[in-house]
């Protein structure tokens, strides 16, 4: 399977509360403007943030326009 075109942000279940601003909660990248978050580069985080680092869950998202993101989920 090919790699979907974007990224989305979701929080880790035991982040602390108001540790990703809502902002943030659901937020899809376009995958191009991130090129560590390529599977090709054989890393599983994405940004630290604050303290945090989003990782890859292999898990996807589907808009409603048939648009595919891989879920990366915000840690302590």
């Amino acid at each position: 399977m090919n790699e979907p075109d974007y990224i989305v942000i979701r929080p880790a279940p035991d982040l602390p509360p108001g540790f990703l601003p809502e902002r943030e909660n659901g937020r899809w990248y376009d995958r191009s403007t991130m090129p560590w978050a390529s599977a090709e580069t054989n890393l599983d985080a994405l940004i630290r943030y604050d303290g945090g680092v989003a990782v890859a869950t292999g898990r996807f998202e589907v808009r409603d326009d048939g648009a595919v993101a891989e879920v990366f989920e915000l840690r302590p």
